[in-house]
């Protein structure tokens, strides 16, 4: 049965309560994270806070990703101040994160040349590398590398401050928001070290001893988070089954959302604490669902296309394989292929993980 699309337009609804009860909590849950990696008495205590607080940062960027969308709350004006805010303790401009994700990766899913997140070389891109570029290409595609990917290939190169050669074409609001996250920036760092000197009775001269509460209040969160951020995008657009084109988009262009989007499954509590955005499918189909709808979307897709949704459930034997089978990529053949361009994306390696993920779901 084919899918339409408007069969999701009931849970295209936004709600003012939903979209800032998100908000507060997660700015609350950071702010109390932050507090804690300044007033926490012991050094163990602030490392965990810090850690924590990444965690958060990464719920703040799914709220700021929904108003990005518009589909946070009704409000535009409240859209674009809510994703603004969620996006400065990421470091992320919201204008830059809107063109590249809004008008770049839902415009061209996996469409090489222009889909950059993620995106695979062919074998004769790569054996064009410089040996140190290879190097760097083939650390972000192993388990402990592709938690880096992020940082350095999206958010330092295309979401942090514009470039020419990231962006259509130069705009103030660009440079605006990019002001904006420097000031938190400062702003940030300013607050914790004072803070941190108020609460142990002493100055912070040494400038030494003031890189402790950065370190913990600023720069471990921000990395968690960028992390986090890595390990789902990776997620989201990348497995055996997926595809990457050369072509621009044709033909139906919901099955071609099916087909390069990933439903990668985890326990119900991690799905809420991640806002629901690993349910991928439903948010390609219609990227203007709410999260807080997008559990109830991926059930209707799923319930009619079964057979093409790529979906099965986390696990490290899966990741690794992921990781193993998704080097390069041969558009010709429309496969992926390792290093020296065999193939790997086989039928046998797609069966293992849809009995798996079969077997799973009987067991629920």
């Amino acid at each position: 049965m084919k899918f339409a699309p408007s069969e999701l337009i009931s849970l295209k609804q936004r709600s003012y309560r939903h979209g800032l009860s998100l908000f507060l909590l997660d700015a609350c849950g950071y702010a109390l994270a932050i507090s804690g990696t300044i007033a926490a008495p012991h050094l163990r205590q602030r490392i965990a806070c810090s850690i924590v607080a990444g965690f958060w940062i990464s719920g703040l960027v799914t709220v700021a990703h929904d108003a990005c969308h518009q589909s946070l709350t009704p409000s535009r004006r409240l859209n674009r101040l809510l994703g603004t805010l969620a996006f400065l303790p990421a470091l992320h401009a919201y204008s830059l994160w809107q063109y590249g994700h809004n008008h770049v990766h839902h415009l061209h899913t996996n469409r090489r040349g222009y889909d950059y997140v993620w995106e695979p070389l062919s074998l004769g891109e790569f054996q064009s590398l410089s040996w140190f570029a290879q190097l760097r290409y083939r650390f972000f595609r192993t388990f402990i590398g592709h938690f880096f990917y992020y940082g350095y290939e999206v958010w330092w190169k295309r979401r942090f401050f514009p470039r020419r050669q990231s962006v259509d074409r130069m705009k103030s609001r660009y440079w605006v928001d990019f002001l904006l996250v420097v000031a938190w920036l400062m702003t940030l760092s300013l607050v914790v070290v004072n803070t941190r000197s108020w609460v142990i009775g002493a100055s912070i001269d040494d400038p030494t001893a003031a890189c402790t509460p950065i370190l913990l209040g600023v720069v471990v969160p921000f990395v968690v988070c960028s992390m986090l951020s890595s390990f789902s995008e990776f997620l989201h657009h990348t497995h055996p089954r997926v595809h990457w084109f050369n072509e621009p988009p044709q033909g139906d262009w919901t099955m071609r959302q099916v087909q390069t989007s990933v439903h990668c499954q985890f326990p119900a509590f991690m799905d809420r604490s991640m806002h629901w955005i690993m349910d991928h499918t439903a948010h390609h189909i219609q990227p203007s669902i709410p999260s807080y709808h997008l559990l109830e979307a991926q059930k209707k897709v799923e319930s009619q296309q079964a057979s093409e949704v790529i979906m099965y459930r986390w696990s490290l034997r899966a990741m690794l394989e992921i990781l193993r089978c998704c080097k390069l990529y041969d558009c010709a053949a429309g496969c992926w292929t390792d290093y020296s361009g065999k193939p790997t994306s086989d039928s046998r390696f797609q069966v293992t993980l849809e009995t798996s993920n079969d077997a799973s779901a009987r067991a629920a």
